[in-house]
């Protein structure tokens, strides 16, 4: 996972959301999508909770 991707990854865990993630690391909210989607292909899972599980 790219270094972007983990931070991504922790500000979901840390329960915030895609609109304040974006808020946080000064991007949009189109690029936030980019990031979970490439997020969730890597740990082959099919939403944010597989996503915290695994």
């Amino acid at each position: 996972m790219t270094e972007r991707e983990l931070e991504v990854l922790q500000l979901i865990v840390d329960g915030h959301s895609n609109d304040g993630i974006a808020q946080n690391l000064y991007i949009s909210t189109g690029t936030v999508k980019t990031h979970v989607r490439n997020i969730l292909k890597k740990l082959c899972a099919r939403g944010y909770a597989n996503a915290l599980r695994q």
